[in-house]
């Protein structure tokens, strides 16, 4: 992050962010604290454990610098294609699995977002993230990873020809079931929203007592907007990352669309990110290398 490009800075912004509401010791929560072994230290007057500034947040133990870890923060959020783990090790020369632990940990702060529901207008439909396999169209995936892809459209702009894009989410599908795209429509749209969608057979079931228009995709022709997120979702899995794990998908999807969804606040952006780090406990490698 520019402005906090020595060690000092960056620990100066963590012992502000962390005790500006006063200390209270992670042991045995005591509120009292008398000055520890460094000056970003802070040392329990109960228990004498002596608190560092990064302890208990996503910094605990970080094996990298604190002004790249800044950085990282800093390209992850505002770059708008992001970084694959393989140029951050490059960028920073640090190793690309600890790259991808910590990018790890920065899609976890992302997703930490309280993500309110979409609603008014919101177009959905489904797409498959993976490479070309022969005889395997349309809906039939194969080992390709289906997703369920929602954008909110807004009013339309008369300057540009085309509605305003709101917000959008994506959410991981196993099948394109009813049941499977109800309860992925019920955890991303608010109740009283109106979806379109394409004739596919499953949706009027899947969206409920929400008022529901179905309409023939022609190719996408008929829904440009959502089709032209998708092309890019795809192109940015593809350009950037080349293959990301099924286990992993959400993550990249989560980390995709919170850049588009706080698009207007680029310049405040890395601080919400950074701020969430500090703020969020620590996470174990086993939690983020798990499925």
């Amino acid at each position: 992050m520019p402005k906090y490009g020595t060690e000092e800075k960056c620990f100066n912004y963590l012992v502000y962010q962390k005790w500006s509401k006063g200390f209270k010791c992670s042991k045995c929560g005591c509120t009292e604290a008398i000055k520890g072994r460094t000056w970003h230290h802070k040392r329990c007057k109960s228990c004498k454990y002596d608190e560092s500034c990064t302890a208990n947040t996503m910094f605990h133990k970080i094996k990298i610098p604190l002004p790249t870890a800044f950085a990282i923060i800093y390209q992850l959020s505002t770059m708008k294609k992001g970084m694959s783990t393989c140029e951050i090790a490059r960028q920073h020369g640090i190793h690309q699995e600890t790259a991808w632990f910590f990018k790890r940990k920065v899609q976890s702060a992302m997703n930490a977002f309280e993500q309110k529901s979409l609603s008014w207008i919101v177009e959905v439909d489904e797409a498959v993230i993976g490479g070309y396999e022969k005889g395997k169209q349309g809906r039939s995936h194969g080992t390709k990873k289906p997703v369920m892809m929602a954008l909110e459209i807004g009013n339309y702009d008369q300057r540009k020809g085309r509605s305003q894009l709101l917000r959008a989410q994506t959410i991981s599908i196993d099948d394109y079931s009813s049941e499977t795209l109800k309860s992925a429509i019920d955890e991303v749209i608010d109740q009283d929203t109106v979806i379109i969608s394409d004739g596919w057979k499953a949706y009027p079931k899947a969206t409920g007592d929400r008022v529901h228009l179905g309409i023939l995709s022609e190719n996408g022709s008929n829904m440009p907007e959502i089709h032209r997120m998708i092309f890019n979702l795809k192109n940015w899995l593809r350009g950037t990352h080349h293959h990301v794990s099924k286990e992993h998908l959400q993550n990249y999807l989560n980390e995709f669309f919170f850049r588009f969804n706080y698009r207007s606040l680029k310049n405040l952006v890395a601080f919400f990110v950074l701020k969430k780090m500090t703020f969020h406990h620590q996470t174990p490698y086993i939690s983020l290398v798990a499925s």
